[in-house]
């Protein structure tokens, strides 16, 4: 099964991490992949340096907090694996946030919670922290309960980051 199919079916929770080859290359081209889908979506509100750094700091939560995890519960050696599964499920969302986010950053800020695209884009990050689950309750052989928290840590670590490192961006 092509790479790209098994990125699909880990997002309609039919697969996990281990069905991904492991990869340097694969890893890496995600990354590559995640931080572009990245700075494209962010581009469109604020500048490109900012989306750069945002992106950059993101990549670095994201390994690092993976990494934390698989080391703390005795399973590093499925890094590259559950990374390459999370930034490859990353680029798919930046994509089918992008519209949404473009129409969002669009609106007047009194107009942005009320929309049907608030409420798109509140679905999609929920199928988003659902799908990460998925992937750490493999990746790390846990219940779907721990594994929906860790999902939600590793949301809020990587928004307080940001909002950490570049205050109001």
């Amino acid at each position: 099964m092509p790479v790209a199919l098994r990125f699909l079916a880990i997002m309609l929770l039919k697969a996990g991490p281990q069905h991904l080859p492991y990869s340097i290359t694969l890893l890496a081209g995600a990354a590559v992949l995640y931080v572009l889908s990245g700075i494209m979506v962010l581009s469109s509100s604020m500048g490109t340096e900012y989306a750069l750094g945002n992106m950059l700091l993101d990549v670095a939560v994201l390994f690092a907090f993976s990494y934390l995890c698989l080391r703390l519960l005795h399973y590093p050696k499925r890094f590259v694996q559950m990374v390459s599964a999370l930034a490859g499920i990353g680029v798919v969302y930046h994509l089918l946030a992008w519209p949404l986010f473009i129409q969002i950053y669009d609106m007047q800020p009194e107009q942005q919670g009320g929309t049907i695209f608030a409420l798109l884009m509140l679905l999609l990050l929920s199928w988003q922290v659902l799908v990460y689950a998925h992937v750490f309750r493999h990746a790390m052989e846990m219940s779907f309960g721990r594994a929906l928290a860790l999902s939600f840590g590793y949301l809020f670590l990587s928004i307080a980051a940001a909002e950490f490192i570049f205050p109001g961006s």
